[in-house]
């Protein structure tokens, strides 16, 4: 018999192989593990899909945003609006595209962990199937040495009817279990080639769109800075004046309504931080009250406008600080004061980028005039982790952190919680 006719008959000689040795149970073990490393990984997969696809709604709306405010730069250009309405604007697009632009390196790092999760899968089974083979191989080689067998002789050969039907019957079963199990694994192979080329088309989509946006930003920033310089020309302006007064009148109050929202929600918050601080070792039940006149200053530097009510050098007028406002250069790292969960990261007229931390039982820590914004909304940080930096955004006074301290819905001195600094 030629080999040829040998290789068509392999499920048959095989398990007349198994059943002459009596190794039945040992085939069955083998591919009872081959089905089950069939479905190894589909776990891991299904849960860096949902990575990846859970932000979609989040990135589809920050696009609208962005277009959005570009729309309202181009009706101010047109209505020849004050400096200070086409630099809220455009420093308004340039936070919401730093967002996008963190939001789209966070999915593209997930794509390229299933990219690889898609690579070593097919490796495995790959390598699985050969050795299939090569066993199979092996086999009917040792067979075809020893002797022309099939599954009627295997039968005719019994020594009772009982051996004939119960060789029969597994005959049967293994011929089926052995052809699905290798059809299975080609069948899994191909389809994760195909899902892995699809997945490299998309991170290259993606790259394309990580690219575009990184030059659009660097573009808003040369118009931000322009704007800057015609800005520190009009800073003697009257009006200019005003407006600002009046746009952090505004953010105060906007503050204030945030933290009021947030109150509604402590309840929730309350109980993830409490599991985040079991998990990080902070055993303290009320860590922030625990630490008035303690608390690490989040930046190093001057103040120049401290809490309360404070005279205008200019305009002679009245004005209210909700915090202290801090000297510093751009890109001075702004770190946490204590851990806790980032309950907000938005814009708001007259603050620029802002970041809100809860810190439980009803303490709040604000950060404003910031940039490059390295966390998340609900992610749990730690004290002294780095938030973002500062920046000039919104703010007319150069690069500074306004920094606030609130206590469920009241305000508090943030020099009386800081250590003081000797």
């Amino acid at each position: 018999m030629s080999l040829l006719i040998i290789l068509k008959f392999a499920g048959s000689i095989t398990i007349l192989r198994t059943v002459m040795n009596h190794r039945l149970s040992l085939k069955y073990l083998t591919i009872i593990f081959l089905l089950i490393f069939l479905n190894t990984g589909s776990y891991a997969q299904e849960d860096i899909d949902k990575k990846i696809n859970y932000k979609s709604e989040e990135l589809e709306k920050i696009r609208k945003e962005i277009e959005a405010h570009k729309s309202q730069l181009k009706k101010a250009k047109s209505r020849e609006q004050s400096i200070l309405s086409q630099l809220e604007e455009t420093e308004r697009e340039i936070s919401l595209t730093t967002k996008l632009i963190r939001q789209l390196q966070r999915e593209q790092k997930q794509k390229e962990e299933q990219i690889e999760h898609t690579r070593k899968s097919i490796e495995r089974l790959s390598g699985n199937l050969e050795t299939l083979k090569t066993n199979f191989a092996k086999r009917l080689i040792r067979l075809y040495k020893q002797g022309d067998y099939n599954d009627w002789e295997l039968i005719m050969t019994s020594q009772s009817l009982n051996q004939a039907i119960y060789r029969y019957k597994y005959l049967r079963v293994i011929a089926e279990i052995d052809k699905k199990s290798a059809e299975n694994i080609r069948l899994n192979i191909a389809a994760i080639k195909q899902k892995k080329e699809q997945l490299l088309q998309e991170l290259t989509d993606q790259r394309k769109i990580i690219n575009e946006k990184t030059r659009y930003q660097r573009n808003l920033a040369q118009q931000k800075d322009r704007r800057n310089r015609q800005l520190r020309a009009a800073k003697k302006d009257r009006n200019n004046l005003i407006a600002q007064i009046k746009a952090e009148e505004k953010a105060a109050e906007e503050i204030k309504q945030i933290i009021a929202g947030l109150e509604k929600e402590r309840k929730e918050i309350q109980h993830r931080l409490e599991r985040q601080r079991t998990m990080a070792g902070v055993k303290t039940a009320n860590p922030f009250l625990d630490s008035r006149g303690k608390l690490p200053w989040p930046v190093t530097g001057q103040v120049i406008s401290k809490f309360g009510l404070h005279k205008h050098p200019v305009l002679k007028t009245i004005t209210e600080n909700s915090g202290i406002d801090i000297k510093v250069s751009r890109g001075t790292p702004v770190r946490a004061v204590l851990d806790g969960v980032v309950t907000t990261i938005t814009y708001i007229r007259g603050f620029g980028n802002t970041i809100i931390i809860d810190h439980g039982s009803g303490f709040y820590t604000v950060y404003s005039h910031v940039n490059n914004v390295n966390v998340f909304e609900k992610e749990y940080v730690s004290r002294n982790t780095i938030i973002a930096e500062v920046s000039d955004s919104g703010s007319l006074s150069g690069a500074l952190l306004h920094f606030e301290i609130w206590s469920n819905r009241t305000k508090l001195n943030p020099e009386e919680w800081l250590a003081s600094r000797k």
